[in-house]
């Protein structure tokens, strides 16, 4: 028997109705989210508690997007008056959607928290590798990084390998952060998957299905 493969999901970026037609097309499917849910789009604070209430109950993988690693990395080693500053200075939209009153910050702090201890830079299933922005560079194992361009790469800077010296079954890999005009596929070129379309912007959505091996498009309704 031949276990269900996962369903991939780009940058959500505050839009959890996005989020909310993915278990709904795809109901009781373990879920890969891409990283980078907040910012954007009209309710950070949703589309975060949704995506860590599914991982929390296994029903997701999180991985790190660029978003959250700035957030955090800036936030973390504050003390509470300099969260605060740095919130209402640098992470203003955040801070508003998390309701900018005086428990803002702490309830930011602690949803960031619980992501923190949940997500992994990158996540492999079967033939295919998933990260936020780019493949990994790896060293001699799997947790060891070389650098942090899964974060932040584009396509025009060029692929890594993928890393078949650690995981000698990957054949393509899936990213966001990039958004392109519509998906690209190239899983016999290059071997590769782009799914961000921008989303909080112009409302187009669609995520990969791993099973299939193919993209399927938002249709508000369906």
């Amino acid at each position: 028997m031949i276990a269900v493969r996962s369903v991939v999901i780009p940058d959500l970026h505050g839009c959890p109705q996005f989020l909310e037609w993915v278990q709904e097309r795809f109901p009781g499917r373990h879920l890969i989210l891409l990283g980078d849910l907040i910012h954007r789009g009209p309710d950070s604070r949703r589309t975060l508690r949704l995506a860590l209430r599914l991982a929390e109950e296994g029903r997701a993988r999180l991985l790190w997007g660029n978003h959250e690693h700035w957030v955090w990395q800036e936030t973390a080693r504050l003390s509470p008056s300099g969260r605060e500053k740095w919130f209402r200075r640098e992470g203003h939209e955040l801070f508003a959607a998390y309701g900018g009153n005086g428990r803002a910050v702490g309830d930011v702090m602690h949803d960031l928290g619980r992501f923190a201890r949940l997500a992994r830079p990158y996540h492999v299933e079967g033939k295919m590798l998933c990260a936020h922005a780019a493949r990994p560079s790896l060293g001699r194992t799997p947790d060891e990084l070389l650098d942090r361009g899964y974060l932040w790469d584009r396509p025009k800077t060029g692929l890594h390998p993928l890393p078949t010296h650690v995981f000698p079954e990957l054949r393509y890999s899936v990213h966001g952060h990039t958004p392109q005009p519509r998906p690209l596929v190239d899983l016999e070129g290059q071997g590769v998957v782009y799914l961000d379309l921008g989303s909080a912007r112009t409302g187009r959505f669609c995520v990969w299905d791993a099973q299939l091996q193919r993209v399927v498009l938002y249709r508000e309704g369906d």
